[in-house]
């Protein structure tokens, strides 16, 4: 199995071997990997964002990571209604710490159809309810669709990586591995270097492992901004079944679960000292007929 191992300068041997034997169900699990390549640190110990890429790509099915995935992403089977259909949900983000200021990214829906409404904010809290409706067009960009194909036959896989390397942009062309912060900093770059006013956008998705997503705007020639989005097209991958719409090149699918702020990559939808993860919750709410 070939997969990227963390850089030594980066790793942290966070992870007991009984822990790693418990996330891979089991010693011979986790025996396997190593001898396909997964690192060992001093003690027995593991870095765990090295565990949950090997695992995820270990061809079982039965580790923490793969089905994990398996239920995060289900949504990808979707037909392209339920993924472009009106939806509304209840949006909180908020921080535990005592840090003072701090400050709390808002949702913008507005420019992709949607709304915001009912949003209260406090010194540590941000919630608001949020409805978010998907959009399915064309790239009538022949140059942009080549370069979402090229970005496609790279063959880049999707990775967990420490904060440090998340954006990371050597690493799409030199390891072939990719964050969608990485992945949509590239992409970003290929259609500017092609002539187009393009750029990040970061904000939640729903369904997702790790919420805070990024993807691409770019102005297409027909003046209209659409959505590309690199890493779906890698994480439906790792879907059976997966919505051909996810991965197709000559068309923008902006699906209804993504919720976006007004930063691009580089941004944090937490600004505060101490660095905490905040706590995002994103609850569907029930649509009356």
């Amino acid at each position: 199995m070939t997969a990227f191992a963390i850089p030594l300068a980066h790793r942290q041997d966070d992870t007991s071997r009984a822990a790693a034997i418990e996330m891979l169900g089991g010693a011979d699990a986790l025996d396997a990997l190593v001898r396909g390549g997964l690192p060992v640190g001093p003690d027995d110990r593991f870095d765990s964002h090295d565990l949950f890429n090997f695992a995820l790509r270990s061809g079982g099915g039965r580790t923490v990571p793969e089905q994990a995935f398996a239920f995060a992403l289900r949504w990808m089977r979707s037909p392209a209604e339920a993924l472009l259909e009106p939806r509304t949900s209840r949006f909180s983000l908020s921080l535990t710490c005592s840090c003072d200021p701090v400050t709390l990214a808002r949702p913008h829906a507005e420019p992709y159809g949607g709304s915001v409404s009912d949003v209260t904010a406090a010194t540590r809290e941000l919630t608001a309810t949020v409805r978010t409706v998907g959009s399915l067009v064309p790239l009538r960009s022949e140059i942009l669709r080549d370069e979402v194909e090229a970005f496609a036959n790279l063959g880049v896989r999707w990775v967990k990586l420490p904060d440090a390397l998340r954006e990371d942009v050597d690493l799409v062309t030199a390891h072939r591995v990719a964050t969608c912060e990485s992945a949509s900093l590239y992409l970003a770059r290929r259609f500017r270097d092609a002539g187009y006013l393009a750029d990040t956008r970061i904000g939640w998705v729903l369904g997702m492992l790790d919420l805070v997503h990024a993807w691409v705007e770019v102005v297409d020639d027909d003046g209209v901004t659409k959505v590309v989005d690199p890493v779906f097209a890698l994480l439906a991958d790792l879907v059976p079944g997966a919505n051909p719409l996810l991965t197709d090149p000559a068309v923008a699918l902006r699906t209804n679960r993504l919720v976006p702020t007004d930063l691009t990559v580089g941004g944090r939808v937490a600004g505060h000292a101490c660095g905490a993860t905040p706590r995002t919750k994103i609850t569907p709410v029930k649509e009356t007929p």
